[in-house]
């Protein structure tokens, strides 16, 4: 399997870190001179595996988002928080998922329960869980 690493646009590091730069890859991916690199992007996010949807779905947001700011984003932007049904890189998400072997018919509805059932569990990542249990 090739890095698809390198496949990245330059100036975007996965996994987004910070809010700032989840709102720079957003605009990135609006502006229309950015095609190739958006399905090169895609085409590297598809080859992240799994063995159905779920799996991939949240493979390729892992990949995507840190575990940090996946915690400040939800589907529908509730509790003062950035809305993922709204953002480009859902749509971004759902052309990588569909690349993928597993999951390539899958439904968007299928891809989207995924990705919320992923963020809803984001605090429950890295520890998150055990350290509430222990305060």
């Amino acid at each position: 399997m090739e890095n698809p690493v390198a496949e990245m646009p330059q100036n975007i590091s996965l996994p987004l870190a910070t809010m700032s730069e989840v709102e720079e890859l957003e605009e990135w991916l609006k502006d229309a001179r950015h095609s190739q690199a958006k399905l090169n992007m895609i085409s590297a996010l598809g080859t992240v595996g799994g063995p159905n949807t779920k799996r991939v779905t949240w493979n390729i947001l892992s990949r995507i988002f840190s575990d940090t700011v996946a915690k400040r984003i939800n589907w529908k932007g509730v509790n003062g928080k950035k809305s993922f049904k709204d953002m480009l890189t859902r749509s971004l998400l759902i052309k990588a998922v569909r690349k993928n072997q597993a999951a390539s018919g899958a439904p968007e509805s299928e891809i989207d329960a995924s990705s919320i059932r992923w963020f809803n569990l984001a605090s429950d990542r890295g520890g998150g869980r055990k350290d509430r249990v222990r305060h």
